[in-house]
Formats: structure tokens, C-alpha cells, sequence
């Protein structure tokens, strides 16, 4: 093998390697399992505190799936799901009413970002993190699309 073809073979590794690394990264253990809002260890922004709410993830085929089934603090029930590949682009998300499209990258193996839209428009900016344990996940949302971009942070226990 010349010397030109080892370079041009390494070089394409390469190239395929930093496509798929985000979603490399992702320590699909730590991810896959269900998850219950413990609403006294969470904090909450200008949003209605929720009474309750389950979140399933599960990462195959390359997609993080998430399934969510909460209910607010009047008692109205919501669930909602997604399914995106970790590179960022645009998946479309059902059943959530401020979003109706998710962009999801890898931060580490046990941290997903994501950004959520509604019509084009985005409205949530968010960062999920499994601790070292296993046994928390936290989730800290911006609403960017509400005035003075209120946060919280959601902490489930397994």
C-alpha cells in the first residue's frame, strides 16, 4: 500500500469518525431506562410546578428516544415523545405544546443538549445530565420564547 492511499484511508476514518463522534459519545447504559420527577429536590421557574411526571429514554440505532407523561399542577395531563439522532438537525416531536421539533447533540457521555422549537421559532434551550451514579438525572431548561427567559432545573431519580 503506497504511502498516499495510507494517508487517504486514515484521513477518511477520520472524517467518518468526527461525523458519528457525537453520537460515540453517549454511554447508552447510563441513558437507557425510566426516569420520576422528584418535584421537592426541583426548582422551579414562572411555569406551573408539575405534580408528577415519567420520563422513559432509550438510545438505539443511533437515536436517543425519549417518552414523557407528566401532569401539571391543575392536574392536566400531557405526554409527549421524540426520537433524534445526537447531530443536531431538526426531529419532529409529537404531543408537546411548546415544542413541535427537537435538535439534540452529545455534551459527554452522560450529558445531552438539546434545543426544541415550536413552528420554526425556538423556544426551550436544555441540558440533561446522568450523574456518575446512574441514579439522578437533571434537567435544566431555558424557556427562551417566555419574557426574561425563566429557567429551571427538573431532577429525576431512577
Amino acid at each position: 500500500m503506497t504511502t498516499r492511499l495510507k494517508l487517504a484511508l486514515v484521513l477518511a476514518t477520520a472524517a467518518f469518525a468526527a461525523q458519528a463522534g457525537s453520537a460515540a459519545g453517549i454511554d447508552a447504559k447510563a441513558w437507557d431506562g425510566t426516569w420520576h420527577l422528584n418535584a421537592a429536590e426541583s426548582k422551579w421557574g414562572t411555569r406551573t410546578k408539575e405534580q408528577s411526571e415519567t420520563r422513559t429514554y432509550g438510545y438505539a440505532g443511533g437515536k436517543l428516544t425519549m417518552k414523557s407523561s407528566a401532569k401539571d399542577g391543575a392536574g392536566k395531563e400531557t405526554d409527549f415523545t421524540y426520537s433524534a439522532a445526537l447531530d443536531g438537525k431538526w426531529y419532529p416531536m409529537t404531543g408537546n405544546p411548546n415544542a413541535d421539533s427537537i435538535a439534540v447533540t452529545a455534551g459527554g457521555p452522560r450529558e445531552v443538549r438539546s434545543t426544541s422549537r415550536m413552528k420554526g421559532k425556538v423556544t426551550v434551550h436544555s441540558t440533561a445530565t446522568v450523574s456518575a451514579d446512574g441514579k439522578h438525572l437533571t434537567l435544566k431548561r431555558v424557556y427562551v420564547a417566555q419574557n426574561g427567559s425563566p429557567t429551571e432545573t427538573l431532577v429525576f431519580d431512577r
